[in-house]
């Protein structure tokens, strides 16, 4: 059973993610931090959630 409260403000697709509302498309934190791994990112690869944790495995 998903115990999950999505915050409506911040979307999310990475089920992976321990953050993640499984069965809605959102994320479950009040905000988020968004980072970059580039030193001029130009790209939208190069923008990293930092709030990311890996879910553990069921």
């Amino acid at each position: 059973m998903d115990k999950c409260s999505p915050n409506k403000s911040i979307r999310c697709s990475v089920s992976k993610c321990k953050n993640h509302c499984i069965t809605q498309n959102f994320c479950s934190l009040p905000n988020v931090s968004i980072g970059t791994h580039e030193k001029n990112p130009t790209k939208c690869q190069c923008i990293d959630c930092e709030s990311f944790k890996v879910r553990d495995e069921y």
